[in-house]
């Protein structure tokens, strides 16, 4: 899989792992955001994440769980 990679203040959307198992999950949302990334840890590939309001999301998240949010 190609890493993604990501800069400091991207907006991205991050995989809604947490329903992925579920049954119905046709009806749910595959993604959610948008997040800001807020720290950049190169050598593991994972990132610091912000809310758009800038409280800070508590856990760090892997680059294979993010997208980035297209600008319309």
């Amino acid at each position: 899989m190609k890493k993604k990679e990501f800069k400091e203040g991207d907006l991205v959307m991050m995989f809604n792992a947490r329903h992925h198992h579920m049954v119905y999950k046709k009806l749910l949302p595959k993604w959610f955001g948008p997040f800001v990334i807020r720290k950049v840890f190169i050598n593991n590939g994972f990132y610091e994440l912000e809310n758009v309001d800038g409280s800070p999301y508590l856990d760090r998240i892997n680059h294979d769980k993010l997208k980035k949010v297209l600008d319309m």
